[in-house]
């Protein structure tokens, strides 16, 4: 038998025994804060250290309750682990409970003597929180979303949870059970740590088993009795918001007095007439003479008179805001029908917050308003912020086709939901992104060159080409080979240049990505892949009217780098700007050489000259020059800024960027000079082409913004790339993504944190897209 099955089996045998109950335990209210604020007494298990690695790891548990909620406090580090999940389950005495896991996890408690009635669960990647109680059949969800549950985690290393007795149905002297995992995202993910289970657990000091097919039993629960204690504060309203017609539903942080809470005189609400109310536990709803519409501005609820339960009368200025925001979701499914069969199906929306659902079909179904565009509206409730007269979520979303076909994308829609000025907000997309202007009318012959000189190819070598749209596929062995035996369009026979000729048939997505391979093995492991941008309206094939898109030759393995040294001449007109004696710089993206020739450091590596010494034209003429030597390998797609006196040009605006060219140029007597810049003015000096059209729409809102803000830009050529928040220094302050981009729409949220965690100063930022060999920048303003 399995050690571990063995210690299950002696577990379920022996009596199942509840840890000692500690020294006398004390009333507290906890400040949720991340920040450890409990008694040393309420201590209810010391667990730390029993796990095979640090972010697996429980520290100690604490338990305390006030006269209104019950807390629970635990030390966890997750550090940079990712998919770490806390649960929290807890036994109120009930001869029922649940047996399984609510959020699917491989743990269960059939064979413990007492089940859990409540489980609450929180994600610490992106703070998705869940309280769930058992109904007597099912796990029923008492709120779930971003923070729903009111967990403080997070980076946090201390995890705390209120939770509100009344909730729970106890009062003073109940005893409780309860019991803290830790554990991860996945099917097969068990209880990595347990803090009263530790026989079940599945990492310890000498190992850990990541994944297990059967569910871990659990049997023990930490024991604690709910303390009495004397309620002398009066009650507070917690939120307020408006999910059905006609209603407002108020939430405090306790409950409150059923006659004085439902006492509609009690309320106020703007711009509407409460005429009744009714109390259940903490909550209030409250009945209008008529329905709230979409506005531009908060909506505020102002209570007064309303008691708790231990007659404790609200405060002065008890007030809760929330947004009402219409959204018109408009999608195009004229291009995916024209690929489905009649009749055709439905399309809904599904998604989050509320009305919102993943449940497939059980509402927001749109309506054709033809030529292939369906649409619906839907209104959405937020919390706002009274003082600071603001309100923000992020809304997530999918169109789904006949009840069973998602959209295909690689994420799911996101939008910011914000109190911007507009009471409607219209999100019109097209099916999966396939706006037909990006897909070609008619055929394309494509030529492609390589020069393999430099790699000694011989004869029973292979060269080929993979890609992302038809006839290229990206299988190996590449079905697509290169030549150079001066057949087809192969110019001359052993010349070390290979040739093929593709011809991409009508319907193809014009932003094609692809790479080499030399014996089925691909080039440019480290860098991003090659793109070629398939415009219809300047080619079509060999022999056709337009004629083919020949494509310049190009050297193996150097997909988004040089293939040779290059020396290139930066020049700059600072007249106006600088006096004898100041010094001009100029730094950028750094070079490949061991000791880079060029980076973003201050002091820079590269002061400039206005001497009339070589490559300076003229002496004193305002005019500042120097050479800097990219070496081999270097990124051909470099941005670079100005300095004077060692602080940047152009604080408000992006970077300058240009394409170090080795093809023409090179460190041996050729460099590449640049066009003359204007000091303090900067422009998009990107390369220009249709080869270059790659990114589209980079903005962000809000901004300025606090504490987070969504990113959002249109991808027309998929690709590797990268988002990047970088400080006025161009040092890289947080990456948002660094990987695989697809084409379409984009949004990516920056919550003001570092790549460490840590909160970033207030101040401007720029954030940064890399792509494809492309650059696009913008300023965004952090506020506090």
């Amino acid at each position: 038998m399995h050690r571990r099955a063995t210690r299950w089996l002696l577990a379920l045998l022996a009596t199942v025994a509840l840890p000692a109950v500690l020294a006398a335990q004390t009333p507290q209210t906890i400040v949720l804060d991340g920040v450890n604020d409990f008694d040393p007494s309420n201590l209810l298990d010391a667990d730390a250290g029993d796990t095979e690695h640090a972010p697996l790891d429980i520290g100690n548990v604490y338990v305390t309750n006030d006269a209104i909620n019950l807390f629970v406090g635990v030390e966890h580090d997750q550090q940079t682990w990712t998919t770490v999940q806390i649960g929290i389950a807890i036994d109120v005495g009930t001869p029922g409970g649940g047996s399984t896991d609510p959020w699917g996890r491989q743990l269960e408690w059939s064979l413990a003597a007492n089940k859990p009635d409540f489980i609450f669960y929180v994600n610490l990647d992106n703070n998705w929180q869940d309280g769930l109680m058992w109904d007597g059949a099912a796990w029923v969800s008492m709120g779930a979303g971003p923070g729903a549950q009111g967990w403080v985690a997070g980076t946090n290393t201390f995890k705390e949870l209120a939770i509100l007795l009344g909730t729970l149905g106890v009062t003073a002297s109940d005893p409780l059970n309860i019991e803290v995992w830790v554990t991860q995202d996945g099917v097969n993910k068990g209880p990595l740590d347990a803090a009263a289970n530790d026989a079940s657990q599945l990492s310890t000091p000498g190992g850990t088993l990541w994944e297990t097919p059967a569910a871990i039993p659990m049997f023990d629960f930490l024991a604690y009795t709910v303390q009495g204690a004397a309620d002398n504060d009066p009650p507070q309203v917690t939120q307020a918001l408006h999910l059905v017609d006609s209603e407002v539903r108020v939430t405090f942080n306790e409950p409150v007095d059923p006659v004085t809470g439902g006492t509609p005189g009690n309320y106020a609400v703007s711009g509407a007439t409460v005429t009744g109310a009714s109390v259940s536990g903490n909550v209030a709803t409250l009945t209008l003479a008529a329905d709230l519409n979409a506005s531009a501005s908060l909506y505020t609820v102002t209570v007064t008179g309303v008691e708790d339960v231990a007659g404790n009368v609200i405060g002065a200025a008890n007030t809760a805001c929330f947004m009402v925001k219409t959204v018109v979701f408009r999608g195009n499914m004229s291009f995916f029908l024209s690929g489905q069969s009649e009749p055709f199906g439905g399309f809904t929306v599904e998604g989050s917050p509320a009305p919102l659902t993943w449940s497939l079909c059980d509402n927001m179904a749109s309506s054709d308003t033809g030529g292939g565009v369906y649409e619906i509206s839907a209104d959405f409730c937020v919390p706002g912020d009274c003082g600071a007269g603001t309100a923000e979520t992020t809304l997530e979303y999918k169109w789904v086709y006949d009840c069973g076909t998602y959209e295909p994308l690689a994420s799911n829609r996101t939008h910011v939901l914000s109190l911007d000025g507009n009471a409607v907000d219209t999100l019109e997309v097209w099916w999966n992104d396939q706006d037909p202007t990006q897909f070609t009318l008619h055929d394309i012959d494509v030529e492609y060159f390589v020069d393999m000189n430099a790699y000694g190819v011989l004869p029973a070598d292979t060269l080929s080409i993979n890609g992302s749209a038809l006839p290229l596929n990206w299988n190996v062995p590449s079905e697509t080979e290169l030549v150079d035996d001066g057949s087809g369009n192969d110019a001359a026979a052993g010349d070390g240049i290979y040739s093929a000729l593709v011809t991409f048939p009508a319907g193809s997505q014009k932003n094609v990505t692809y790479k080499f391979l030399l014996n089925q093995a691909y080039e440019c492991n480290t860098q991003g892949d090659r793109t070629v941008f398939l415009n219809d309206e300047l080619y079509d094939t060999v022999g056709g009217a337009l004629g083919p898109l020949t494509l310049p030759v190009v050297h193996y393995d150097r997909c988004t780098a040089t293939w040779r040294a290059v020396d290139v001449v930066f020049r700059v007109d600072a007249s106006g700007h600088a006096v004898p004696g100041d010094l001009v710089a100029v730094n950028g993206t750094p070079s490949n050489s061991e000791t880079p020739s060029f980076s973003w450091d201050i002091p820079s590596l590269n002061p400039m000259a206005d001497d009339g010494v070589a490559p300076d034209d003229v002496a004193g003429d305002g005019v500042y020059a120097v050479t800097v030597t990219f070496a081999d390998s270097s990124q051909i797609f470099t941005e670079y800024k100005y300095l004077l006196n060692g602080a940047y040009e152009c604080s408000d605006m992006g970077n300058r960027g240009f394409n170090v060219d080795a093809d023409n140029y090179d460190a041996a007597g050729t460099p590449q000079i640049l066009p003359v810049d204007d000091l303090h003015h900067c422009v998009d000096t990107a390369v220009e082409g249709p080869a270059r059209v790659v990114i589209e729409d980079l903005r962000n809102a809000p901004n300025p913004f606090n504490p987070s803000t969504e990113i959002r830009f249109t991808v027309h050529r998929e690709g590797r790339g990268s988002l990047r928040v970088l400080n006025l220094k161009g040092e890289t302050v947080r990456t948002l993504r660094d990987g695989w981009f697809a084409a379409g729409g984009h949004a990516l949220q920056w919550d003001g944190r570092a790549d460490d965690g840590s909160q970033a100063a207030t101040g401007a930022y720029f954030y940064r897209l890399e792509l494809n060999g492309e650059s696009s920048s913008r300023k965004m303003m952090l506020v506090k």
